[in-house]
């Protein structure tokens, strides 16, 4: 394990310590507002798979850089039942396993998977890859492992990411610069690992500012508006997806 990643892997345990689980109990909410939120990109990426395999609910899933089992806690609630959550943290994998017992958890190093070919019907990540040292390796991993799709949501490589986005982000003594993708990109790392394998490419961007905007609709809108004013908010922001800062990539093999 190179020394970037050992550093992330200490840095990690400490961020996700038992003690530290009431932090990440948004994961677990039932409010409307955090739901929408939180699960805002995933919903997306969900409706482009619906479009091509309306079986999709029976496919295996694997979370890659899943922390404390976020997005797997989100699948189960969607009626998937065969869910693994992966990440390099062994405290994330607890807290994961103590929020629902029902998902299944591996330690796994993002960028070097240690599992076959074709072990998961889906693997999916969601603001992962930009933290690993080598996200290119962490993607092309994610296509092998997968035998029907991959799900990437990750920042884009835009003009406002550039401008206002942050370009390193510090853990601890860990230190990863943000890795921004664009659709060409996740074209050509695509076509130069599955060749001609591929039934969908597909890359959609949009805007994502959950902190901004729950703070905006919480001053300006009473408790029973919020919902509404977060998705009238994304409506508007949605007539500039072509300059949004983030994507929802979904991949068909």
């Amino acid at each position: 394990m190179q020394e970037q990643v050992k550093d992330q892997k200490k840095s990690f345990e400490e961020i996700y310590s038992l003690e530290s689980k009431t932090r990440f109990a948004f994961h677990t909410t039932d409010d409307p507002l955090i739901r929408f939120l939180r699960d805002r990109r995933l919903n997306k990426g969900l409706d482009i798979l619906k479009k091509h395999n309306s079986a999709f609910l029976a496919w295996s899933v694997l979370i890659v850089c899943g922390g404390v089992g976020g997005e797997g806690i989100f699948f189960l609630r969607k009626g998937f039942k065969d869910i693994t959550v992966s990440d390099i943290s062994e405290n994330s994998l607890k807290i994961c396993n103590l929020f629902e017992p029902s998902i299944n958890t591996v330690m796994l190093n993002g960028e070097s998977l240690d599992i076959a070919d074709n072990s998961y019907d889906l693997v999916i990540v969601q603001d992962g890859l930009h933290h690993l040292p080598k996200p290119v390796s962490g993607f092309t991993e994610m296509l092998r492992v997968a035998r029907k799709g991959v799900v990437v949501i990750e920042p884009y490589n835009g003009l406002v990411g550039k401008l206002i986005g942050t370009e390193w982000e510090k853990h601890g003594d860990a230190v990863n610069y943000v890795f921004r993708w664009d659709k060409n990109m996740i074209n050509q790392v695509v076509k130069s690992q599955l060749l001609t394998n591929y039934k969908l490419i597909k890359v959609l961007r949009l805007w994502d500012h959950n902190s901004i905007i729950l703070k905006m609709v919480s001053k300006l809108f009473p408790k029973s508006l919020q919902l509404a004013g977060s998705k009238a908010i994304y409506k508007v922001l949605s007539l500039f997806d072509f300059l949004g800062n983030n994507m929802v990539a979904v991949i068909l093999k």
